[in-house]
Order: structure tokens, then sequence, then C-alpha cells
């Protein structure tokens, strides 16, 4: 058939007009049927073998013959729509043959070997086609099959709010079924494993998609025990989400707003014992009020009470995971916004305690006290310097003495002794050097010393 037959609207051959629109413009014969009824979803890994030719059958491109099959993600714009479509309507095994018109080809003014817009068949064979790997190390523990697009561009960020459906199936059980909201780097909370929230940051509003997890994905499935070697398959859809707005655009307003929102996540945290998790979102405050300004007193007031807060509780976060030197300067950091914060100088003292600069705690602890006489605990604190301090002295003092008692030892006067007839030695060999001679040593004579009686 010739290309002005085509372009009168007379099809090459008999098939179905796959195009989106319906305009004749992809039509599909069916060469030989495929397997099953799955077909790929949007972003799967397609593999196929394809004959691309004109329409006088003259053959442009063979993968077969250079035996090179071609692997793309589905839907995502790596080919020509032509394949795009193709394959999104086949079945494993499936061989079709495809007519393309320009616009599903390779455009109206062509591309690479065709300089105008030209029409082509091509047969295509879908050899297979998985889902993709979104584990961050691609060891195939994390397998997304997109079964539902989403709308719009917004992905969910750390904090935003989701409402997702889940449906878990285990040998063919289902063991998780609910519809759950939570907030985003905290999904634990709810039960989420990590697996689960990973895949959602890459989901669109109403999408849903299908997981298979294994190996390390299924940490924190704890509702079920797993074989080792075993699988489980996850349905997800994303009912809705609110994002956190970005720092870039949030106004001064917005940005003590969302501190507020922050801090009470934060606090609650704190409560149940998650540190890491509040310690990320104080410092997210800490960051937001950095540079804010507020024409409005009770403003400047709050932000300035939030952000002390914050960093108070930084300090706070970190004593609590044992990083004294961290601790010490978000106390430090506190106290430069507020050198009264009785909470900030307490628990640097007892970073200082800790480090056994037992003057400076005391102090610290003094000034709690000065601060708020009936702090009983700031008491405490110094009455554990002194006795830290005397434990500390008398175990140093011990260990003097028992290096002094040591027989097996050179006494100091010894050391002394035998240090200064080195220095005396070195003194005439640099004087002898100083004259152009060399030091004459008995050995050199041919006179030894006596040597010590056998016992």
């Amino acid at each position: 058939m010739t290309e002005n037959q085509v372009e009168e609207g007379k099809s090459p051959f008999q098939g179905e007009d796959i195009s989106p629109e319906k305009d004749g413009g992809l039509v599909k014969e069916i060469v030989r049927q495929g397997n099953g009824d799955d077909k790929p979803a949007f972003d799967d890994q397609v593999t196929i073998h394809y004959v691309g030719s004109e329409l006088d059958g003259k053959v442009f491109s063979d993968s077969r013959e250079r035996d090179e099959k071609v692997t793309f993600n589905l839907g995502k714009n790596e080919v020509i729509p032509a394949w795009d479509l193709g394959a999104a309507s086949m079945k494993r095994g499936e061989i079709a043959r495809f007519f393309a018109r320009p616009k599903y080809a390779y455009g109206l003014k062509g591309e690479k070997k065709y300089r105008s817009a030209t029409s082509v068949i091509f047969e295509i064979e879908l050899l297979d086609f998985v889902g993709k790997d979104i584990s961050d190390e691609k060891d195939g523990s994390i397998i997304r099959r997109i079964l539902h697009r989403g709308v719009g561009r917004e992905l969910p960020n750390e904090d935003a709010t989701v409402d997702v459906r889940l449906k878990g199936t285990y040998q063919d059980k289902i063991f998780d079924d609910r519809t759950v909201q939570f907030v985003m780097g905290l999904g634990f909370l709810k039960q989420i494993p990590l697996s689960i929230e990973h895949a959602v940051y890459k989901m669109l509003r109403n999408e849903k998609c299908q997981l298979l997890l294994k190996g390390k994905a299924l940490q924190g499935l704890d509702q079920i025990s797993v074989s080792a070697d075993g699988l489980v398959q996850y349905e997800i859809t994303l009912l809705n989400l609110e994002r956190l707005d970005s720092e870039q655009i949030l106004t001064d307003k917005g940005k003590l707003l969302q501190s507020e929102l922050l801090k009470s996540r934060a606090d609650d945290l704190v409560k149940k014992g998650h540190y890491q998790h509040a310690l990320k979102r104080y410092q997210m405050i800490t960051r937001l009020l950095a540079s804010v300004t507020y024409p409005d007193k009770d403003d400047r007031i709050k932000s300035r009470q939030v952000r002390i807060a914050a960093q108070s509780n930084i300090a706070l976060c970190y004593l609590k995971l044992n990083d004294y030197l961290q601790c010490k300067t978000a106390c430090d950091q506190t106290l430069a916004l507020d050198a009264k914060n009785e909470k900030s100088l307490f628990r640097r003292g007892q970073c200082h305690l800790t480090f056994r600069n037992f003057e400076q705690a005391k102090k610290d602890f003094e000034a709690v006290i000065k601060i708020n006489p009936s702090n009983v605990a700031a008491e405490q604190q110094i009455e554990q310097c002194e006795q830290q301090r005397k434990q500390h002295e008398a175990k140093h003092k011990e260990s003097y003495q028992s290096f002094f008692n040591d027989s097996s030892r050179a006494s100091l006067f010894e050391v002394d002794e035998k240090y200064e007839q080195v220095k005396n030695k070195m003194q005439e060999k640099n004087a002898l050097k100083s004259l152009g001679l060399e030091p004459i040593s008995l050995e050199s004579l041919g006179i030894h010393p006596p040597k010590p009686p056998q016992r």
C-alpha cells in the first residue's frame, strides 16, 4: 500500500484502532496470542523484539537480526508513542503488528533517516515485563507496579499528612486491610513498615500501586511470620495528601504556624521516647525561625518562645541519646538566646559533670539555684559534683602512690642522674665536633670495660 492510500484513510491491514483519540493513527493486528491476562502497567520495565518496515515492506530496523532486545520503562516517553501504546495493549508472549501514522511514529518532521513525515509498520513481540525496583540499593527488595495512575504532580514530603488504603497479602491470605492516616516520616507510630512509607513518598494523589516485598523490606511486618525467602504483596492507594509547605514559599507568619505544628509533633515524640525523630523536627523549627522578622509584638514574643523551646529540647534529645558534646553545644546556643534558661543551665551542668569538669558543672548548678532556689535536683547535683571530685582525686592519688611504691621502677633521682650523664656526654661530643675532632671511644683503642663477675 502506498503512502497516498494511507493518507486517504485506508488502513494497510484490518485491526483495532488503539489510538487514544480513535483517529486511526495507531492500528493493531494480533499475529500471535499472548499468555494469561496480565498486561504491562505504567512505569513497568518492558522488554521487546521489533521489526520496523516501510509501507512497501522494506525493513529499516530489526532487533532480532541484531540479536538486541529493547528494554524501556512504559509510559515515560523513552520511546515513540506507538511502542508505549502498543506494548501497553499486549500480553506476555504476544506478537502484534502496528500501523503508525507520523503522529505516533517519528513525528510530523520525521526523525533520523526520515526527512519528512512517514507512516511505518512495526511488528512487536512482548518478551517480558516486570515492575520497577524502587529500593534504594536496587536489590529487588521492593518491586512496584502502578495499577492506576495518580493525578497532579505533587508527591508527599517529610511530615506531610497522608490517607492511604492498605491491603497486605501473604500466601494468599489477607493480613492487613485498613484505611489509615499518618504523618510521613512517622509511619511507625501507626505500624506502617518503612518499605510501605518509602513507596508512598513516590505516589501521586489517587494513585494505586502493587508492591512485592522481600528480604529487608519485610522489616516492620510484625503481625505475620514470613519465611526467609517469603514474598509479601501490598496494594496501596493514596487517597489524599496534605504536603508540608517548603521553607522557600512560606511567609514569616506561615513559618511560625508551621513551627508550632512541628513542635507539637516533636513534643509528643519526646513523651513517647522517640528522641531521634523529635530531634529532627526541633532542628526544622530552628531553621524556620532563624531569620524571621515580625512587626507584631505578639508574633515576636511567640516566635522567640518557640525558638528557645525548640533549641532547649534539641539539647534534651542529645542528652537522652548520650551525645553530651552536641548537648553542651545546644545548651550554649539556647543560653545565647536566653541567658537564664534554667533547663539549659542544668543540662549543661550534667554535660560538664560527665566530662569531669567539676568546677564548671558546679557553677552551672549554682546558677540554676540562683534562678530557682527551690530546685532540689540542682542541689543534689552539686553534692554529686563534690562526691565525684573527691573520688576522682582519691583515685589519682592512689595511682601516683602505686607508681612511686613500685620497686621495679627506677627512682626519680636515678632518672635525673642518668639524664645528666647523657646530657654531659652530648655536650662533650658537640665540643669536639666544633673543633673538627671526633670523640675517641675506649673501645676504638682496644680498651674494654671489665665484665661483671658471674654469679
